[in-house]
């Protein structure tokens, strides 16, 4: 199989229009990495840069170690997934998935064995003589990704390729990829813009926004270690909560943030020592906001009354949607004792579990103290 590697990758559509700028990462031989961020962040960009259907700015492009810049997609020893599943409507599946194996000319006893071994794993062995019109979304995507398989490449790219499904076949066609790697044991690389999808199928994550990358890491360090406050509010659902305040020193370090003060926690008064009477951003997450009623934590803050604005019974936990007169906030709880809509509570933080960002750069000052 093979490593990929991006050297300060740039991709310019026009003179005013950067789509990719100077990413740089490394991945892995048989490593899962999935490249996720919003609409319009040049993660599929930097994929079609990869498989060579959109040519290269400035930088390089390695697959294997051999520098791939101006080697065609064809050579490269790639196979792509698409969105779309881009399937011969003419064609059985059969034919779909030999298609590419007959252009290279390989004999026909090794494509019909590709071919069923490939069926064999998708289990689509059944659907072999229809044609794409007989089969329904989770099927096509099926054979897609069969039409992949059967090429046996270095490296998988996929654009997206659950997006056309509905959400309880997304959630099964994301099992079986994920199962499906750990059968080939090759390296692959994954768009998709649902953190979701990201944080439960990738080794490592890159996460972009307007064509830059801003971190890669595992899901779990940038849960709990986000660089900077887009990064925080992107992984995660319910997204974080923020809120724009200032730190007061006066016994002990304070984060006054208008409508109400939360006295820190010593461990932070080093941490965020160059910030004293300066506007900062804190964050804390939904599933750190508790009901006063249910939490006897003594790491907890001081109480702050919230109206209720809305609640989301979401099973075995609610999200709760909480206004003041300025701001709104999501708590995540647990069922026992849900509130009501336009109820008055008292919720607490935990105070172990605050992160702070620099209100200008939005990089992250320092995470929490409950993770060290």
């Amino acid at each position: 199989m093979a490593n990929v590697e991006l050297k300060n990758v740039t991709k310019k559509f026009d003179k005013n229009v950067t789509a990719v700028d100077n990413a740089t990462f490394k991945i892995n031989d048989k490593e899962f990495v999935v490249l996720v961020g919003p609409s319009g962040c040049g993660k599929s960009t930097t994929l079609r840069m990869i498989a060579g259907l959109d040519t290269v700015t400035d930088g390089e492009i390695f697959i294997d170690d051999k520098l791939v810049n101006d080697i065609p997609p064809k050579d490269r020893d790639i196979a792509m997934v698409f969105q779309n599943y881009a399937l011969y409507p003419h064609m059985t599946v059969y034919q779909n998935l030999a298609f590419g194996l007959k252009l290279r000319k390989h004999p026909k006893k090794e494509i019909d064995a590709r071919v069923r071994e490939a069926a064999d794993i998708l289990e689509i062995e059944k659907l072999l003589d229809r044609k794409p019109k007989a089969l329904s979304g989770g099927q096509r995507q099926r054979v897609a990704v069969g039409r992949a398989i059967v090429r046996k490449p270095k490296v998988f790219l996929f654009d997206e390729p659950l997006s056309n499904l509905d959400a309880k076949l997304r959630v099964q066609m994301r099992t079986e990829i994920s199962k499906l790697r750990h059968r080939l044991e090759t390296t692959m690389i994954y768009v998709t813009h649902d953190q979701m999808e990201a944080m439960t199928m990738g080794d490592r994550i890159v996460i972009m926004k307007d064509g830059i990358v801003h971190q890669i890491d595992t899901p779990l360090t940038l849960y709990n270690q986000p660089k900077n406050q887009f990064v925080a509010g992107f992984i995660g659902s319910p997204a974080m909560n923020f809120m724009k305040g200032k730190l007061e020193k006066g016994a002990g370090l304070w984060f006054d943030e208008g409508e109400f003060r939360l006295k820190l926690a010593e461990n932070y008064n080093t941490m965020l020592h160059n910030y004293p009477e300066k506007e900062i951003v804190m964050g804390i997450r939904p599933e750190d906001i508790y009901d006063k009623t249910v939490s006897a934590n003594t790491s907890h803050s001081d109480q702050i009354p919230f109206r209720v604005d809305v609640v989301e019974l979401m099973g075995n936990e609610i999200f709760v949607y909480l206004k003041t007169d300025q701001h709104s906030l999501i708590a995540r709880m647990k069922t026992d004792n849900p509130p009501q809509v336009n109820e008055q509570i008292d919720v607490v933080f935990n105070m172990q579990k605050l992160y702070f960002f620099d209100s200008e750069t939005g990089e992250r000052i320092v995470h929490s103290v409950g993770q060290g």
